[in-house]
């Protein structure tokens, strides 16, 4: 990187862009203001202003996620033992004794 040149109170002269060039430059600049809109940049770095707002909303998306874990956790479960008691229904030899004491073992109260 150049260093800054000290500045004398003349003006510099800016060499002339040509027709191309302005093309150029706009077609780049409509380009990344595209991908800014479709990122919604705008939209985030409000919310990072806003830092109540986010945790607000790290929380209520904080509070779904434990609530959908729960949910699948508890419907993972109970077709588990669903399909365990059919299996120890149809008193398969050994596995049926196995799983009847596992169920035991589920349905017992914790201390």
């Amino acid at each position: 990187m150049l260093a800054p040149q000290p500045h004398d109170g003349k003006e510099t002269p800016v060499p002339p862009i040509s027709e191309e060039q302005v093309r150029a430059i706009t077609r780049e600049v409509d380009r990344i203001a595209k991908i800014v809109e479709r990122l919604n940049l705008g939209d985030y770095i409000g919310l990072l202003q806003r830092p109540a707002r986010l945790l607000w909303l790290n929380f209520l998306a904080g509070l779904a996620r434990g609530l959908g874990t729960i949910l699948g956790a508890t419907l993972l479960v109970s077709i588990i033992v669903a399909v365990t008691e059919r299996i120890i229904a149809t008193h398969l030899p050994g596995v049926s004794q196995l799983l009847q004491d596992l169920l035991r073992l589920l349905q017992k109260p914790a201390k």
